[in-house]
């Protein structure tokens, strides 16, 4: 008899004969058996979503189109890969829209594809032309009436010479005795090194802005222009140049904290193992920037309160970041903590994909949509180019406190019908226990609806955790911050990170620059100064 299938009245017509105490313990047994199979289904439904999510981290997003049959053969195949699996869901995605779509539409649709395309795209007009004359063979004396006039991208391979460095030594004459002085050595970044500066900046912009380790530039010199030179040189070389931005990124990061708004994040980094534990350390990047100003990494070795605490050390601005609980046990030293809408996007997202392709879930999108229409604002605030008080107050015209009550409403009852250990589940107590910080951004037109300009700066780390895959010492650790915080904060201003570097980075050299100067060096007046000297007239 299958338990789950029998209701009440068919157990008391199949024991209608038996004693009273028989079918009061029948009656006893059922009720046990119906709560198990529905503490059963739920732990189902639990595991089911919980292998779902497993399988789209192996497989990738795109493995979400594919049913449920897809995934379990794909869990069967050893060797398959991302590629394969992003190729079926490509067909997938083409196979339907063919099929919605009658044969005849299709091919009007194809035709009006053709006929739309808006041809190649102008070469940049600032690259240099180098024009080559092709002879018509054919015609060679007849009168040139013309030509067809073709442009096309040419790439010169990196180009290594050998700068010889002649000093003149001269005769002079000094308190009536007779002597040679030799002309003083430029100033370097290392002395007595191999390298010009300028191999030394591209050997940080590689490997900080193109995420090349010092090996593979090494094994690139080595192959397409035959220069043998060893790793550990090319280390030294970028450490160097980290010891030297230091002091340029402590006034960054104190710069940073005279605003009123800083944006916070942390990630984690390997560090190379050094008392033989057989594995790898782990420390952490913490970055603090403003979205419109500087960008501060600081170093540490764990991920606990006292890296932010020190460095946020009378700060009384507003902190914005996800619901890392470190950043919440400083509220006290911060006038707004803010919270991450992008945050709580993902997690809704993640109970979406979790949810099985045939019983979508409704619940998750619907609040994706009202979260996607916050969003709107903030895009029309920024097509418009408005400034803090311009962005609070279109905010206010389009009754953002307003839709997010509704939408905190929605939350609150989506969250009674759902199971808490669940992704919706989770993602709905993640969202109301980050209200009030999720609200502040609707009182104060500075602070983004999002943590994005954070993280998006911490992406060459993880970008570089793959390729150079760990930080040689923890002694390296703030050196690398430093090359971090100089390179970020020149994005972040706009500027051309190997201009810049070969700008400044000469100049920490020099003895003669004092820590005042140090703040007329940052990006940011680096440019202005530019910008002035380019408005000025030609005399």
């Amino acid at each position: 008899m299958n338990a789950a299938a029998t209701t009440n009245p068919e157990l008391e017509s199949l024991t209608a004969d038996l004693p009273d105490e028989t079918r009061e313990a029948l009656r006893g047994l059922f009720g046990g058996l119906q709560s198990r199979v529905g503490e059963l289904e739920i732990l189902v439904r639990l595991r089911e979503e919980q292998l779902r999510m497993a399988r789209m981290d192996k497989y990738g997003p795109r493995s979400e189109k594919l049913s449920a049959s897809q995934l379990q053969l794909l869990d069967l195949e050893p060797g398959v890969q991302l590629a394969e699996v992003e190729a079926e869901a490509s067909r997938q995605d083409s196979e339907k829209k063919v099929a919605a779509a009658p044969e005849g539409k299709e091919r009007k649709k194809r035709a009006a594809y053709s006929r739309a395309h808006p041809g190649r795209s102008p070469l940049p007009a600032h690259l240099p032309r180098k024009e080559v004359i092709i002879p018509c063979e054919e015609a060679p004396d007849g009168p040139l009436v013309g030509y067809e006039v073709r442009e096309e991208l040419v790439i010169k391979p990196a180009e290594f010479y050998v700068q010889v460095l002649k000093r003149e030594k001269r005769l002079a004459v000094i308190a009536d005795r007779r002597t040679i002085i030799t002309a003083p050595m430029p100033l370097r970044i290392i002395e007595k090194c191999r390298f010009e500066d300028s191999v030394i900046i591209e050997l940080v912009v590689r490997k900080y802005c193109d995420h090349q380790p010092a090996f593979r530039q090494r094994m690139i010199w080595e192959r397409d222009h035959g220069i043998i030179v060893n790793d550990a040189l090319l280390i030294r070389c970028i450490l160097r140049a980290g010891e030297l931005f230091q002091p340029l990124a402590r006034v960054a990061g104190e710069a940073l904290k005279k605003g009123g708004y800083i944006q916070a994040d942390e990630t984690r980094v390997a560090v190379l193992q050094q008392n033989g534990k057989g594995r790898n350390d782990t420390a952490w990047f913490w970055q603090y920037s403003a979205p419109d100003g500087l960008v501060y990494f600081d170093y540490q070795d764990s991920r606990s309160r006292a890296g932010p605490k020190a460095f946020l050390e009378g700060y009384t601005g507003t902190l914005q970041s996800d619901g890392y609980e470190v950043y919440t046990n400083l509220v006290e030293e911060i006038s707004a903590h803010a919270g991450c809408w992008a945050h709580v996007r993902r997690k809704f997202d993640a109970a979406r994909k979790a949810a099985p392709k045939e019983v979508p879930c409704r619940d998750s999108q619907a609040i994706l949509d009202e979260i996607a229409s916050l969003y709107h604002v903030e895009k029309d605030a920024r097509t418009t180019a408005l400034d803090a008080d311009g962005r609070l107050g279109l905010r206010q015209t389009r009754g953002i406190v307003t839709r997010l009550e509704a939408l905190r409403k929605k939350i609150v009852s989506t969250r009674s019908r759902v199971l808490p250990a669940s992704q919706l589940g989770k993602a709905c107590d993640y969202t109301l226990g980050q209200w009030d910080k999720l609200m502040v951004y609707t009182r104060d037109g500075r602070v983004e609806i999002d943590n994005n300009w954070c993280e998006n700066d911490m992406r060459p780390i993880a970008l570089g955790r793959k390729n150079w895959m760990h930080l040689g010492s923890e002694e390296s650790g703030p050196k690398v911050a430093a090359i971090m915080t100089v390179i970020a904060s020149a994005r972040r201003a706009g500027a051309n990170v190997r201009e810049y570097l070969s700008w400044v980075l000469p100049k920490l050299n020099d003895p003669a620059t004092t820590e005042a100067d140090l703040a007329e060096m940052l990006p940011a007046r680096w440019l202005a100064r530019r910008a002035e000297a380019a408005a000025q007239p030609e005399r």
